[in-house]
């Protein structure tokens, strides 16, 4: 949610994914265990929200 709030267009476009849809994302990247994996994760989802990579 931190990264969401600093990319305003990828927050945007995450309100426009539906509930489950917005849940299952929160859920998988909560359920990371090394901050490495987090932040890796963290950025494809941002870029795919953008259309900048598919997954």
């Amino acid at each position: 949610m931190q990264a969401l709030r600093s990319n305003k267009q990828g927050k945007q476009v995450f309100d426009t994914l539906s509930p489950s849809r917005q849940k299952e994302i929160v859920r998988y990247i909560s359920s990371l265990k090394s901050e490495a994996s987090v932040e890796l994760n963290v950025d494809r989802a941002i870029g795919f929200l953008l259309g900048k990579n598919g997954l």
